[in-house]
């Protein structure tokens, strides 16, 4: 393999969900550079069931932290995926991955979270999205907060081996 190849699967087995973020904005010509590789993730039939909402409003980031997605409350931004409905969760997934790995090659920490309970029917309200669509998952990104990473307790987070995660031509 090639140097740049090498570097490059590093960089994707890096990638770790960011929860904590300092108050440091992120310039919107870097949530435009995330939203474009957003916009290039393939779906089934290149159907693109999605679109997203770029919230910067702390108050709203606040209160998606209190409907489940506890995370939102302290990005700098959050990316609301709106999709035509529940038979795109296959694809909002990949567009999910596909953004957190935009803010981390911009050196952004970033996590997928989810609203709960209320919370998808009162972000539509309060963000104009119509009924029909379903408004569930976020992407929080922002500058990762150091001091807060070192603060939790280390916990070893071991991979399967991989011959308990790949099983070759037959289970």
């Amino acid at each position: 393999m090639s140097q740049a190849t090498d570097d490059l699967l590093g960089f994707l087995r890096r990638l770790r969900a960011v929860k904590d973020f300092t108050p440091e904005p992120v310039p919107p010509a870097v949530i435009e550079a995330i939203l474009e590789v957003g916009r290039w993730t393939g779906s089934g039939g290149n159907r693109q069931p999605w679109e997203v909402v770029v919230v910067r409003d702390p108050e709203v980031r606040r209160q998606f932290g209190e409907w489940g997605a506890r995370p939102a409350a302290g990005a700098a931004v959050v990316l609301l995926l709106v999709t035509a409905g529940e038979a795109a969760a296959f694809d909002e997934g990949r567009l999910a991955e596909r953004l957190c790995l935009a803010a981390a090659a911009h050196g952004l920490g970033a996590t997928v979270a989810t609203l709960k309970g209320e919370g998808p029917a009162a972000a539509k309200r309060l963000l104009g999205i119509p009924d029909e669509r379903r408004a569930v998952t976020v992407v929080a990104i922002g500058h990762p907060d150091a001091a807060a990473r070192r603060a939790r307790p280390k916990v070893a987070q071991p991979r399967k081996p991989m011959a308990e995660f790949a099983h070759w031509d037959r289970f």
